[in-house]
């Protein structure tokens, strides 16, 4: 005998283009949204301006000790690391009161803000390759999450592989979004080795599975490290800014 299933309910309708919210979950994003936008006064208020403070005073320190240079250029790493931290926390606070931020302003992001820190800072090169398809915007969650992902690839390429060169490609296609992080490091040796992986990679496939997609690894020692993140498009109709409440 063959069983039909029952329909219950309204003539069902198409599926929507957007995602709808249950009612209590409203409530709990208006709480999270309420939670966010105090936590960013308490950082702005508290840890910027005393970050602002000690930029200021080491500047100031910086123009009394110019007759020893040793200790000038100690201080100028030191006020360039507060700058870089306090450009971390202005995305920070970005992320948390729900701006723009990096949404529209991936790429120059990173050729104008994140990859002359790091070669500053270590000497170590990095390049950009974009696809002409690659899009002028994303949902700004994507572009925070990719961010984050290419920045502890550097961090681990110089510290962990000792990495001169280090190659980015950002790629497109109606089917995904594809970000390519290659260096010319000693590789991980961990891989081959099955030894637990590093918090920091740990972090990167969160993120990576928050915007949707997938992160993998090829390594080999000394033949450095590609780190590949796949974003299925598909993924990004599920931006917030597409979520609407329920009617």
């Amino acid at each position: 005998m063959t069983m039909t299933p029952a329909v219950v309910g309204p003539k069902a309708r198409p599926e929507a283009p957007v995602l709808r919210l249950p009612r209590s979950e409203q409530g709990m994003q208006t709480e999270r949204e309420r939670i966010a936008n105090e936590l960013a006064r308490e950082l702005h208020d508290q840890v910027a301006q005393s970050l602002t403070g000690l930029l200021v005073q080491t500047e100031v320190f910086m123009r009394e000790q110019q007759s020893q240079p040793d200790v000038v250029d100690q201080l100028a790493f030191v006020r360039t690391t507060v700058r870089e931290v306090l450009n971390d926390l202005r995305q920070i606070l970005c992320d948390l009161r729900g701006e723009p931020g990096l949404a529209n302003s991936l790429v120059p992001a990173l050729m104008q803000g994140l990859f002359p820190t790091y070669q500053m800072r270590t000497g170590m090169k990095v390049s950009l390759w974009a696809s002409p398809s690659w899009p002028a915007s994303l949902p700004p969650e994507t572009s925070i999450h990719i961010y984050r992902i290419i920045q502890e690839a550097l961090t681990n390429a110089h510290k962990h592989g000792g990495a001169t060169n280090v190659q980015v490609a950002l790629k497109a296609s109606t089917e995904r979004l594809v970000v390519s992080i290659r260096d010319d490091g000693r590789g991980i040796a961990w891989l081959d080795e099955q030894k637990p992986i590093g918090m920091g990679l740990v972090g990167m496939r969160e993120r990576a599975a928050l915007t949707g997609g997938v992160l993998t690894i090829r390594s080999r020692p000394l033949a450095g490290t590609t780190i590949t993140v796949s974003i299925p498009t598909e993924a990004l109709r599920w931006s917030p800014k597409h979520v609407l409440p329920a009617s």
